[in-house]
């Protein structure tokens, strides 16, 4: 129902009311682009919040809390003050790129740090000081840049899945698809390594290698949704507890596509509801989300960490 939804209505109104002229370039280049966007923009951020809670074993995990969307902010910080002092014009393009190599330069450094820190807390807390590290040379950037720019800026960081084009939404598809075999090929491992990491030594599985293919497919998700859609937050957080409360299984095997498409779900009525009461995606997102999680500490108060 949400799909053809999504397709069939928006701001310009019903497709069916408007000529064919307009609703062929509405349908081709706006609405099916957008909707595909919110369901594989959705279900990466899924996957990845999935990822991220396996790797930290904390069920209030989530994909910016390694600082790559950080990362990724400061990259479009950087590029936008950059065209705007050399009067160059800030393509939709070169955002995406831009978001891209931030969040790329965060995950190196990450996966750098983890084979030199042993300890998934001190991770965490690493993650976590880059990310502010990035916010604040993004701060920085924003106050330097021009009033033009900054708007542009500002309308990014809120978040929307009308950025991404069919070939934007190709190079998805193509890093969702090998992330989810490569990591289901590792399924065993994976629920192994949530039971802890005696468990899973005494089964012969490298920990040190299982948290790095965590971190890295969980980052990379992140970082090429953030770069097309701009931040997006709680679906990645809320997912993987909403699949489990409408499907039984519970190892990695079992779990992950009734993840991916709860995730997929929550970001395209979350993108209706945006677009029907004409505020940003991301705040939509927390409105939901946050008083769920609210909840959900409350109801789990003594198993939260």
């Amino acid at each position: 129902m949400g799909l053809i939804l999504s397709v069939a209505w928006g701001t310009a109104g019903w497709i069916w009311r408007t000529p064919w002229a307009d609703a062929e370039l509405l349908l081709f280049k706006i609405r099916i682009p957008r909707t595909l966007m919110a369901l594989l923009g959705g279900g990466a951020l899924a996957l990845a919040g999935y990822w991220m809670q396996l790797l930290f074993r904390n069920p209030l995990a989530s994909p910016s809390i390694l600082g790559v969307t950080n990362g990724a902010s400061m990259g479009v910080a950087l590029v936008t003050m950059g065209f705007s002092m050399w009067g160059f014009p800030v393509w939709p393009e070169m955002v995406i790129l831009s978001s891209l190599m931030g969040a790329v330069l965060i995950l190196f450094l990450l996966f750098v740090v983890r084979w030199r820190v042993q300890s998934l807390t001190g991770l965490l807390i690493f993650g976590v000081m880059t990310g502010h590290l990035a916010g604040a040379v993004e701060s920085i950037l924003q106050r330097w840049t021009d009033k033009g720019n900054l708007s542009g800026l500002v309308y990014w960081s809120m978040g929307s899945f009308d950025h991404g084009t069919l070939q934007h939404l190709g190079y998805l598809v193509g890093v969702m698809v090998i992330s989810i075999f490569w990591m289901s090929g590792k399924a065993k491992a994976l629920d192994a390594w949530s039971l802890g990491d005696d468990t899973a030594r005494s089964m012969g599985i490298s920990t040190q290698k299982i948290s790095v293919l965590l971190m890295v497919f969980a980052g990379v998700l992140t970082a090429v949704v953030t770069a097309m859609a701009g931040p997006i937050a709680f679906v990645g957080l809320a997912s993987s507890h909403i699949a489990r409360l409408w499907w039984k299984g519970r190892s990695y095997q079992q779990l992950w596509l009734p993840v991916m498409i709860t995730g997929m779900g929550i970001a395209l009525y979350c993108d209706l509801m945006s677009r029907c009461l004409g505020i940003p995606i991301n705040a939509m997102t927390s409105l939901i989300g946050a008083p769920w999680v609210m909840l959900w500490i409350l109801k789990n108060k003594n198993h939260v960490f």
